[in-house]
Parts: structure tokens; sequence; C-alpha cells
């Protein structure tokens, strides 16, 4: 684990920005953070951490005045990694988090202060992210609305949210070892430490997920599946099983799936037990574009993603199933 070597200024903020080869938005990015206004007298850090990018943006951010900019060395780099060595030198009270291809909404450094330091017993806040180009394909417009959730208290977060610094420094950082999942593992140290993680009602970041292939979208799903199975495992023994349910079930229903097409077929024919398989995606589609509804414009686009909620638990399994034979 790394440490906190800065010293704390309470009216002070820190913005912990990693990236790794993101020169088409870290400017607009970094801009986003420096031209946010901070209400209630608070100043503005921002750090920059670089993994090892080969294009251009330690040159764009050192560009950006007002930017430290630092440099993680390790041949072996990680979101995690850079996040802990910006948190190690961040001072601030505070430590928004964000990832470099993430652009900050205006109002949200300023809500996200005020709610954590009128709700003491918060460890983290965060708030809407919103798909920066949901336009551009299918993929980015259907699991961009993965991202709509309600406010409210939940059990994780991701890589964009703002800190108390002195979580940090009672539960420890990010687990380096982790290439995914770790956000969800550090949630759970600290809930179990006895903090608070919060969802407020307002826009925080617009994302590019940057996704325009059948491919991005698979391997996504893929790196979703490994993460489940990684913090199932990490915590399978323990009074809550962080994601265990989730990676069983993402276990069964494609398992349910052969179920249906297999007793489809034997009971009358191939084309038969097809037809089966397309009726049951039918209706757990419409459940769930009942269920979201609210998430998108129209009832075409929901229904959509309800059959792309039921599909992307193939990928997610065989995810599931690399990260199971790997750590063997």
């Amino acid at each position: 684990m790394s440490s906190l070597d800065g010293f704390k200024i309470d009216k002070l903020l820190s913005v912990v920005v990693i990236g790794l080869n993101e020169e088409q938005q870290l400017n607009d990015s970094l801009r986003s953070v420096i031209e946010s206004e901070i209400a209630d007298n608070y100043e503005l850090e921002v750090i920059y951490v670089d993994s090892g990018s080969s294009d251009r943006s330690v040159e764009i951010a050192k560009d950006v005045s007002g930017v430290k900019v630092l440099h993680l060395n390790d041949a072996d780099p990680s979101a995690a990694k850079a996040r802990n060595l910006g948190i190690s030198q961040a001072r601030g009270k505070y430590i928004q988090l964000l990832d470099g291809d993430s652009i900050l909404r205006p109002g949200w450094l300023t809500r996200a202060v005020r709610y954590l330091d009128h709700n003491p017993e918060v460890s983290c806040v965060f708030g809407h992210c919103v798909e920066m180009y949901p336009e551009k394909s299918l993929y980015m417009r259907l699991c961009g609305l993965d991202w709509h959730v309600k406010p409210g208290e939940y059990r994780l977060c991701g890589g964009n949210a703002m800190w108390r610094r002195c979580v940090f420094e009672e539960v420890g950082f990010f687990d380096g070892a982790l290439r995914l999942g770790e956000e969800p593992d550090l949630c759970y140290r600290v809930r179990h430490s006895g903090g608070h993680i919060h969802c407020i009602d307002t826009d925080m970041v617009k994302h590019d997920l940057a996704m325009n292939s059948f491919g991005q979208y698979w391997r996504r799903a893929e790196n979703s599946g490994k993460a489940y199975v990684r913090v199932a495992l990490r915590y399978w023994r323990k009074n809550e099983k962080l994601w265990l349910y989730e990676s069983v079930r993402n276990f069964v229903e494609p398992m349910l799936w052969i179920a249906i097409f297999l007793l489809g077929t034997l009971f009358m024919s191939p084309w038969i037990g097809c037809t089966a398989l397309l009726v049951w995606w039918f209706i757990r589609g419409i459940r769930t574009a009942i269920k979201t509804r609210s998430r998108t414009a129209s009832w075409g686009h929901a229904f959509l993603y309800g059959l792309h909620s039921q599909f992307i638990r193939l990928p997610i399994v065989v995810g599931q199933l690399k990260s199971l034979v790997s750590s063997r």
C-alpha cells in the first residue's frame, strides 16, 4: 500500500486525474476541472497521473496551467496504482477521482463538497455518469444506460467519485493487485469499517465509452465478468459475499437458455427450440424495458436495452470462466 505523504488542508479539494493514452479527451477533462467553480472558499489542487502514455497525453497535461503531472513508473500499470500515486500526493480534505476520458459537469464539485460537509457519516459521494456520444453507436447508447442509478445509498461506486481523504488513512488504498474490481473491493472495506457511499441526484461526469464495434462491446463485458469473479472469490467466505450472487446468476441465465433450447428441440424440433429461446428473450427484454423505461426517451431503446441486458450475460460468463481458469 502507498502512504499519504502530503498534509491535509481543510479548505482544499484535490482532483486526481489518471490517464493512459487519453490525448483525445484529456485536454477537455483537465480544463473541465480547472474551470470548475467551488463554493464555500475551497481551493483546488489538480494532479494528473500518467501511466506511461505513448501519445501526447503528458505534453497536453503540462500545457494546462495549474496541473501537477506525476508519472507512474511501473512495468505493470493499472488504474488502481495510478490512483494510489495521486492520492498519496494529494493534500486536500476531499479527493475527487477522475478518469482521463471523463469530463466534469458544471456545479458537480460544489454539490459534492457541500454534501460531504453536511453529511459527516458519508465516506464517498458520486453522481450521474452520462455517455458523451450516445448517437455514435448503438453499443454506446445501450451501455451508457447502465450508469443511470437513482440517488441513495449504494454498496459500491465506480472510478469517478469524491472521497474523504481520511478514508484512505483509515482503510487503506485501492488494492494494486486488482486490475479489475478495485473499486468494489475498496467500497467493501469502507462499508465494513462503518462508512457509507451515496449517490446524489446531479450530473457528475460525461464519459466517452469509445465503443464502436462488437469486439469492443464483447471485451468490455468479458472484463466485467472477470471483475465479478475476482471480487466474489475474495469475499465468498465473509458474511457479506460481495458479488457471489451476481456471479452465480450470470452462470445460471445462459444455462437456462440452453435448457429452453434443448427442451424445445427434444420434444419438438430445433426450430421450436430456437423459437422458445427467442420468446424467452422477448419476455425478459420487455420486463427489463418496463423497469428501466425512465432511463431513455423511447420504448424502442428501452426494449433494446432489455435485450442487451440478456445477451450481455454470455460474454460476462466467458469472462468469469477465464478468470476462474487463470486463478487456479
